[in-house]
C-alpha cells in the first residue's frame, strides 16, 4: 500500500499532523517481548520471544494555546474506545513494512507544562509536550 498521506488514523478521522513537531515523531513497531529469557550455564542467551509484538508511537506536540490543546484532547477522547483505560483503535503508518497496520493502543498520562499565561485574554501557552500510543 506504501504510505498515504497520514501517519495516524482515529476510526476514519486522520489524526491533524498541525499539533505534531514532525521531526521528533517515532515508530518502534512490532516490539519483540521476551518472557522468561535467560543465558546458560555457557551464558548463551536462550530467547522466548512471544508471537504479539506491540509497537509504540510517540512525537512531540508544538506548543499551543489552551484552545488548541482542547481541540486536539478532544478529537483523541472522541475516539476512546474505552475511556478510563484510555483505549482506542489506531491505524498507523509502520516504516519497517511501508504499510499501515491497526491495532489496540492507550494514550500513557500526559504530563502538561505552561510556557505563559495571558491575564488580559484568559488564555494558557502550553510548551510541547509528549504524546505517546502504546499498544496492548
Amino acid at each position: 500500500m506504501a504510505f498515504n498521506g497520514y501517519l495516524l488514523k482515529m476510526g476514519e478521522d486522520i489524526f491533524p499532523l498541525f499539533f505534531v513537531f514532525k521531526e521528533s515523531y517515532k515508530v518502534v513497531p512490532n516490539r519483540r517481548v521476551d518472557l522468561d529469557s535467560s543465558r546458560n550455564a555457557n551464558g548463551k542467551l536462550q530467547r522466548n520471544v512471544l508471537d504479539h509484538m506491540p509497537s509504540t508511537i510517540s512525537f512531540q506536540t508544538k506548543p499551543m494555546w489552551n484552545d488548541e490543546l482542547n481541540e486536539m484532547m478532544s478529537f483523541i477522547r472522541s475516539h476512546f474506545s474505552v475511556e478510563k483505560e484510555k483505549k482506542m483503535i489506531l491505524e498507523y503508518y509502520c516504516p519497517d513494512t511501508d504499510d499501515y497496520k491497526t491495532g489496540e493502543f492507550y494514550v500513557p498520562d500526559i504530563e502538561y507544562s505552561i510556557s505563559r499565561v495571558d491575564l488580559e485574554n484568559n488564555k494558557i501557552f502550553y510548551n510541547g509536550f509528549q504524546l505517546e500510543f502504546i499498544e496492548y
